[in-house]
């Protein structure tokens, strides 16, 4: 009589399962945020949302590669870990241009100081704690340009989505129309001076509103003063 073989559940094989798993898991990581970022191209995507997914992307890869060290990585460092670096490049890039295709800044020199300020604490405490970069600086600049992308995205969208102040309203004449100079399907108009701005200036506004007025058209403009002080304004036709 032939007796069962006893279950083989060397550690060896549940190691090699665990690494299976996590690949799928960073492959279906990466092909989600990809297919994410496609879909933020087209102007039917549901801003809000999409954008508040995207943010939470690469902080869901860092959970998951410090909670499974040894199965999951961003990228960086040593290790078999299935990497999880692809979506998280992807989701920063997603959130910083849409934050620059999106959202109308009285001034971009405060977001990009906060920019540059993250990326260089990055590249300390990446070059400190990360000894194998060293030997790798393209990988540490490479790695801080998307930190920064992040931080520039994440940091301007919440500015205007998180931000209660009462507008102040205004009104400016539209000068001149265009099509933004990127892959982005953007679309600006261009505006006499007004409030805050001593010169024309350019402004992004959705695709209806952009083919509806003119050369010579008065806008109305909500002046905003930002939920972390950075004052923002959109475009709206008057009544």
């Amino acid at each position: 009589m032939d007796h069962p073989h006893p279950r083989d559940d060397r550690p060896g094989d549940s190691r090699d399962r665990s690494g299976v798993q996590a690949q799928r898991v960073g492959l279906g990581f990466s092909i989600a945020t990809i297919g994410l970022a496609a879909w933020s191209l087209f102007p039917s995507f549901p801003a809000g949302q999409l954008i508040a997914v995207v943010t939470i992307v690469p902080l869901l890869a860092l959970i998951l590669t410090l909670r499974f060290p040894d199965r999951f990585r961003i990228g960086l460092g040593s290790g078999y870990g299935a990497n999880l670096g692809t979506g998280c490049i992807v989701a920063a890039g997603t959130l910083a241009a849409r934050t620059l295709s999106d959202v109308n800044l009285v001034s971009w020199l405060p977001l990009t100081a906060f920019t540059i300020a993250v990326a260089i604490i990055f590249l300390i405490v990446a070059a400190r704690f990360e000894t194998q970069l060293r030997r790798r600086g393209w990988r540490l600049l490479l790695a801080a340009l998307f930190v920064g992308a992040y931080a520039f995205g994440a940091l301007g969208q919440f500015n205007a989505a998180l931000d209660h102040s009462a507008p102040a309203l205004l009104r400016s004449r539209v000068l001149a129309k265009h099509l933004g100079h990127s892959r982005l399907a953007t679309y600006q108009l261009t505006l006499e001076p007004w409030g805050p701005f001593a010169t024309p200036t350019d402004a992004h506004v959705q695709q209806e509103l952009y083919e509806r007025l003119q050369p010579g058209d008065t806008v109305c403009l909500r002046l905003h003063d930002g939920a972390f002080g950075m004052a923002w304004f959109t475009v709206a036709a008057c009544r």
